[in-house]
């Protein structure tokens, strides 16, 4: 009976994910809205869950599941009243729910997962969401760091007769490599057939023995779901832009919401892709898509939820975290939808590369004055790229095709990928020094741990950049 919940949950959630894209089924096809559907629906679980603990203050998890599935269900009510729930919309929908099903039946069976004492500090804060005053139970710390989205996906553990969610990260790793794998032939189906297999073949073959992101895929902490997320939301964009079909913005806007309530510094991250998307062509519906969902959940979040909760040394002030991430992120949102006014155009279409070297003045001042922590994290991180954080030599790799990559790619609006690449790897950086501690060595370091939330995205650029397109791009390189 547990294992049948289980099953529930996991297959309740992609369906919801499901209802909700088919409402942009003109602009992507069955076989990505069958792999986006379960991270779609648990970023609209995700929005729901924390709407009810700023708004009732704890989180009911029968009732933000309700929730979840009565949004999925409207959507496909009004398909099928519109008479576009066809046959070959259910069968997608089935084939969605059974890849969801069968990763969850595989996930609960085999005892796969992974925990280190930060799952820990995740499965003790999901266990505070379900009480009275639930945020002001959490530890202060945890809070901040830990947010709440992970936990708010572990409060079904009591449901399912276990301490956390087995299948949450298979989830999330499967549907991330089957995206993966649909973006990449879709990209590539204009070159020979054996020519896009083997491309293809090659980018899987290569995250596949990526030891950390498949440890990740059943590790209880955010890296499979920032990796997931932050792939969706820049290839959707892209082709939301690039293919001008806005509907690609809604999965888009909704995973890059998602991503604030996952990690500390995940709205710095959205930030940077939405000063992006300001500098491109992007039109009013593509803009409003990407930033209203960020929007809302970084009002509620850190605009009532953390304001009001988050003391001692995140105290709200013009130098506490809380704050800078609030004025990073409402400050790209409002240069994004200023981008849609034909007389701003002209003033923001640089406004990514003005980013970009911010952010780099920002890594050498701050470098500047506290040296030793940027030198130890350049130590360390080299170290852990090549050796001690077991990524063995995955980023070596990675990381010699991208530069050349970046500088002789022509993908058609490129800079929808190449800004966000370079602004993650600045910022990656930065994040020691705002901090004032250096990453370390070990597999366990937050900042090796990290490298996960960007490869995907990396590779999939690697692949895009090796195919040569037929026509010249507006917007290539950076």
């Amino acid at each position: 009976m547990l294992v049948i919940t289980e099953i529930a949950i996991g297959g309740g959630l992609t369906l919801a994910g499901f209802g909700m894209l088919v409402s942009v089924r003109r602009h992507i096809p069955g076989a990505a809205r069958m792999w986006l559907a379960t991270p779609i629906g648990i970023s609209v679980y995700l929005i729901i869950a924390l709407t009810l603990i700023v708004f009732t203050g704890t989180l009911s998890p029968e009732i933000a599941i309700a929730l979840t599935g009565a949004a999925g269900l409207i959507g496909l009510t009004v398909a099928s009243v519109g008479g576009s729930l066809d046959h070959t919309e259910i069968r997608w929908a089935g084939l969605a729910l059974a890849v969801a099903v069968a990763t969850v039946v595989v996930a609960r069976v085999a005892h796969l997962t992974r925990l280190t004492p930060d799952s820990l500090r995740y499965l003790l804060a999901s266990t505070d969401l379900v009480l009275p005053d639930a945020l002001s139970e959490m530890n202060e710390s945890d809070l901040v760091i830990r947010q709440i989205g992970l936990p708010a996906l572990h409060v079904f553990s009591d449901l399912v007769g276990r301490q956390y969610l087995a299948s949450i990260a298979p989830l999330f790793g499967v549907s991330g490599l089957g995206y993966f794998v649909w973006l990449t032939r879709d990209a590539t189906q204009g070159l020979k057939a054996r020519k896009s297999n083997w491309l293809v073949l090659s980018a899987v073959l290569f995250l596949g023995t990526s030891n950390r992101l498949v440890y990740d895929s059943f590790y209880v902490n955010a890296h499979i779901q920032m990796a997931v997320y932050l792939l969706i939301a820049v290839s959707c964009v892209w082709l939301a832009v690039s293919r001008e079909q806005s509907g690609w913005a809604l999965p888009a806007g909704l995973a890059l919401a998602a991503t604030i309530l996952l990690r500390p510094e995940a709205a710095l991250v959205a930030a940077i892709l939405l000063v992006a998307i300001a500098a491109s062509r992007a039109g009013w519906a593509v803009r409003a898509l990407m930033t209203v969902p960020s929007i809302l959940v970084m009002s509620l979040w850190y605009g009532i939820a953390l304001w009001q909760n988050a003391r001692g040394g995140d105290a709200i002030s013009l130098t506490a975290p809380v704050f800078g991430s609030m004025v990073a992120l409402f400050g790209s949102a409002a240069i994004v939808l200023a981008g849609g006014f034909t007389r701003a155009k002209a003033v923001v279409r640089y406004s990514d590369r003005l980013m970009l070297a911010g952010l780099a003045v920002l890594v050498v001042y701050f470098g500047w004055r506290t040296p030793d922590v940027l030198v130890d994290s350049v130590v360390s991180t080299f170290r852990n790229i090549t050796y001690n954080g077991l990524w063995l030599s995955t980023w070596v790799a990675a990381l010699g095709l991208l530069l050349v990559a970046l500088l002789i790619h022509r993908i058609p609006d490129g800079r929808l990928w190449s800004v966000p690449i370079i602004g993650f790897a600045i910022l990656f950086w930065l994040l020691p020094l705002l901090r004032d501690g250096a990453y370390r060595v070990g597999e366990g370091d937050s900042g090796n741990r990290m490298l996960a939330h960007f490869l995907a995205l990396v590779v999939a650029f690697l692949v895009l950049a090796a195919i040569e397109p037929d026509k010249s791009p507006s917007e290539a390189g950076v």
